[in-house]
């Protein structure tokens, strides 16, 4: 290879390596001037529930500052929050840019689901911040949400049933460990019961472990029947339950209204009126029979 290539390879080569560490220095300097700092503004319900959703607000100041040039920040996915559909893992702005009403500072929202298994109490999740492409140099924060359950759960059963009265009665018992506030009970409409009256009982508060019974008028056919329970809970969310009895109409054959009246009455009673009647019948026969005889004597005396 000529000796002039090889100068002229080594001066280009010179010239790129320049120019990257000229741009790693430009990023590294910018990061230098550019000061971010998050924080968590709200959480939206301040009692996060497992197996539901909460929205939190993320507020990052310094964005103001043009030497940022493109900030990142991304919700770092790790037990036990995920990031909900429709959410953006990362997301961007270009440093320098006013929010509404001139603020320094960018609101970023999220909606994270909670899974079904955390525990009551603070839970931490995370989000990385960086600017330019530069994300060796990004800095993780740490933010606290507020776990609770706030649900509770009931168990409902078939108590009575009385085909005398209609009268169903239905047992019902708060396994939870939570309060339920106005709660209500429902029989919706549905094939195999016929609700007299009203469909709905109120029940109103309802304690942990506590069980009670709800009356309801109506003819049910054997089957599942549908109930369903609604509640406050303690963050006064209305929460709804669905819940299934089995209706087996063999359990109530009791109840129903028997005719003291044996099959052996029926029958000698069957016997007797027999026996009244043929002897009204044969007595008016032989009433009959000397009447008739009665009538030929007189016949004959007078002939």
């Amino acid at each position: 290879m000529n000796i002039y290539k090889v100068q002229y390879l080594i001066k280009n080569m010179k010239k790129v390596m320049i120019i990257i560490l000229a741009t790693v220095l430009f990023f590294q300097f910018s990061s230098a001037l550019c000061t971010l700092t998050p924080s968590l503004i709200n959480q939206d319900p301040v009692s996060a529930v497992p197996g539901e959703t909460v929205k939190v607000l993320l507020q990052l100041e310094g964005t103001e500052n043009p030497e940022c040039g493109i900030i990142n920040l991304e919700f770092l996915e790790e037990y036990p929050f995920t990031l909900d559909s429709g959410y953006s893992r990362i997301q961007t702005i270009q440093g320098g840019t006013y929010q509404r009403d001139f603020n320094s500072f960018w609101m970023i929202p999220y909606r994270i689901r909670v899974d079904s298994s955390a525990l009551d109490g603070n839970q931490k999740f995370s989000i990385r911040t960086w600017v330019n492409s530069d994300s060796q140099l990004a800095k993780v924060s740490d933010f606290n949400i507020s776990v609770e359950e706030v649900r509770t759960d009931f168990v409902v059963t078939l108590d009575s049933y009385s085909y005398t009265t209609n009268k169903l009665v239905l047992g019902i018992l708060n396994v939870g460990e939570k309060t339920a506030q106005a709660t209500t009970v429902k029989i919706p409409k549905q094939d195999n019961i016929k609700v007299e009256g009203g469909s709905v009982k109120i029940l109103g508060e309802v304690d942990s472990n506590e069980d009670t019974t709800v009356t309801f008028d109506g003819v049910p056919s054997s089957g599942p029947i549908i109930v369903e329970i609604e509640y406050n809970d303690e963050i006064n969310e209305r929460r709804f339950l669905t819940k299934e009895v089995v209706f087996n109409g063999l359990d109530f054959e009791s109840t129903k209204i028997k005719s003291s009246i044996s099959i052996g009455s029926i029958i000698l009673w069957i016997i007797i009126v027999g026996i009244v009647v043929y002897l009204y019948l044969s007595r008016r026969k032989a009433h009959l029979h000397i009447k008739h005889l009665s009538r030929n004597t007189l016949k004959q005396n007078y002939s």
